[in-house]
């Protein structure tokens, strides 16, 4: 990540909506691990968030490794074997080599130079080992039967997003990224949930639109009152949307490749 990475910026309930990413996506996310984690598997968890993810491989038995650009939130991993190491994954060496399995979720979205991110991670597999990438494309977002829920507040968001090297349809694009970095048996598929309103999962939602309205606002594309608007419909239990489609892309290091 860069040090524009939008979501660096102060709010005070960072810790809460990065939870509620957690419940959003995990699922989906283990169900796609569990058959290449396991016990001894050496496993690098690239941009942590709380860790739940390195926290799931450590208790499968794996050799975890877990970066973010913030550990501080990480320190509980330590209590359960984990390694944990401050990194930005664009310009600090990442720690060890000769992983199992690197994983990063909502990582490479964020980023800009994401090929030379990609040929970082494959660089510390082992041959034969496995690169997950998992990465949203935004296409339905926040889409409900009668159309896409406030489609102004919906633009400004990933407009936003955008200036600080958001991609969003880097889901499809790690397809191609993976494919380029030569690795082989790439596969992909993408999931979407339907959120309710004042859920759990709708509250991330408006986390999301919280933790953006200043820069929102400072862009001129929408006021505070069209966020409020926005931030009401999204409590609203009669109202249901789609959430992004979270792609995992996954491949494997050629087993005749060097480790560099």
């Amino acid at each position: 990540m860069t040090i524009g990475y939008v979501f660096a910026t102060p709010f005070s309930r960072e810790g809460e909506r990065l939870s509620l990413g957690e419940l959003l996506w995990d699922p989906g996310t283990t169900s796609r691990l569990a058959d290449l984690v396991g016990p001894g598997t050496r496993c690098l968890e690239v941009g942590a968030g709380r860790g739940s993810i390195a926290g799931w491989m450590a208790a499968r038995g794996a050799d975890v490794t877990a970066v973010d650009l913030d550990a501080s939130r990480l320190d509980w991993l330590r209590a359960r074997g984990v390694s944990v190491h401050e990194c930005d994954i664009t310009v600090d060496a990442l720690p060890g080599r000769r992983y199992d399995v690197v994983h990063a979720r909502l990582v490479l979205q964020h980023v800009r130079d994401r090929a030379e991110v990609v040929r970082r991670l494959c660089a510390v597999l082992r041959p034969g080992g496995h690169l997950v990438l998992e990465d949203t494309d935004t296409a339905t977002t926040l889409g409900t039967v009668q159309g896409v829920l406030r489609p102004d507040v919906r633009a400004a968001a990933y407009a936003v997003m955008a200036e600080s090297g958001y991609h969003p349809r880097c889901g499809l694009l790690d397809v191609d990224l993976a494919l380029r970095a030569g690795l082989v048996d790439v596969h992909a598929e993408g999931r979407a949930e339907v959120v309710g309103g004042g859920t759990p999962a709708g509250r991330w939602f408006v986390l999301w639109l919280e933790h953006l309205r200043p820069a929102m606002v400072a862009a001129g594309q929408v006021s505070s009152v069209d966020i409020d608007a926005a931030v009401a419909e999204l409590g609203d239990p009669d109202l249901r949307w789609l959430s992004q489609v979270m792609i995992t892309v996954i491949g494997r290091k050629a087993a005749d490749v060097l480790a560099a």
